[in-house]
Formats: structure tokens, sequence, C-alpha cells
């Protein structure tokens, strides 16, 4: 049980003190990213997103990611939580979060 608890806030600590890792995908963007920019709205889309066996295998559905007239800037996020189960039971099931931003 120590060992777990150990681990635990091993995770906590990492999570935290190191910052999780995203990822910017901007199709065909030449200025910074929108949804990296100080006055950014929010996403106009923002899902949940799991896989199994290492990430291999979707477990939802895909999601279309379009928009009116401009390219869509998408955001993939290994947020806390995401860490924590990728961590646990990550070679069985791993999540991410997913964000669509539209430029104006």
């Amino acid at each position: 049980m120590l060992q777990v608890v150990r681990i635990l806030v091993l995770v906590s600590v990492l999570g935290f003190g190191l910052g999780c890792h995203t990822t910017t995908v901007v199709h065909k963007g030449g200025d910074t990213p929108y949804a990296l920019a100080k006055d950014t709205p929010g996403p106009d889309k923002k899902v949940k997103q799991g896989s199994t066996v290492f990430g291999i295998y979707s477990t939802t559905a895909p999601m279309e990611a379009s928009c009116d007239r401009h390219h869509p800037e998408v955001i993939l996020k290994t947020g806390f939580l995401d860490l924590v189960i990728h961590t646990l039971i990550g070679p069985f099931y791993t999540t991410k979060t997913v964000e669509v931003y539209c430029k104006p």
C-alpha cells in the first residue's frame, strides 16, 4: 500500500511541477496560434477522447474539426487527470483532451 501511495505522490508532483503535455496542430497558419493567444475566448469544441492498447485503438467516435472560413487549430492536451489515468492503467486505457479553435 505504501508503494502505491509513493507512486501517486510522484505522479502528482510531476504533474503539477513539470506541467502536462500539450500538442498544438495548426493547419496552414503563419501567425501565432489563436489557441495560444492571451485573449482567447475558449475552444469552439472540447471533447475527451479515450483509447486502448497503448493508444492504438480509439474507444470514442472520431470528431469532425471544421470551421466556416478558416482552418481549425487543434490542441491535444494531456491534463493532470489524463496523466494519472495513463500512469496507472496506460497500456489498457488512456485519455486525452482535444480542443478545436476557429479564428473569428
